[in-house]
């Protein structure tokens, strides 16, 4: 079984990403990275999921500024979507193909669905979808690296399980990974210091 988890990269103060994430109500491990940069790690649900976009898009509202949300499954892809002012603005996809869903067809064949619709046959899309290093610019620690950005969303160093191509992102943006590349599940107390860690409000 491969790598899965979920965060989010708000390139704000901190202070204000522990407010923002705590109006949420969701419970997650909020942690600096770097000046005016901030990992959130929110708690999976009993189902080992954590959603994502709820999270993202009120805090790029609260906040005005962007959230990128980065979604690494069983070490095959990773996804990740900028949100700006509450809405997601793009999307990206590391490989196409391992997100094409096959289903049965009322005339008993199965076929190839992606985003809702259905592919023809010998038309399985590829490589990576919105690559664009312009998109990840904003999360960058001083003058971003259009260049080394563009190579990481392209796996231009070779062939990488999901989550080293993820922390290769990361790294090409100038911010430190290890917050930014594990699950809340994962999390062992102590290892960031600094961190705050928001409680789930339904909860209590």
């Amino acid at each position: 079984m491969g790598t899965s988890y979920e965060t989010i990269l708000v390139a704000a103060e901190f202070a204000a990403v522990v407010e923002a994430v705590t109006e949420t109500g969701r419970s997650a491990l909020v942690v600096p990275v770097a000046k005016d940069r901030v990992a959130v790690i929110p708690r999976e649900d009993a189902f080992g999921v954590a959603e994502l976009p709820p999270i993202a898009a009120l805090v790029s509202k609260r906040l005005s500024g962007p959230v990128l949300t980065s979604v690494v499954f069983d070490s095959d892809v990773v996804q990740c979507c900028v949100f700006q002012d509450g809405g997601e603005v793009h999307r990206y996809v590391s490989d196409l193909a391992m997100v094409v869903e096959w289903f049965e067809d009322d005339d008993g064949q199965f076929k190839p669905r992606l985003d809702g619709k259905v592919l023809a046959p010998g038309q399985l899309p590829e490589g990576p979808l919105g690559d664009d290093a312009a998109a990840f610019a904003p999360f960058s620690v001083g003058a971003p690296d259009l260049d080394g950005i563009a190579a990481a969303l392209r796996n231009a160093d070779g062939d990488r399980f999901a989550e080293e191509q993820h922390v290769a992102i990361m790294t090409s943006l100038g911010l430190p990974p290890d917050a930014l590349t594990v699950g809340f599940r994962h999390v062992r107390q102590g290892r960031f210091p600094s961190a705050v860690l928001v409680p789930d409000a339904t909860r209590g």
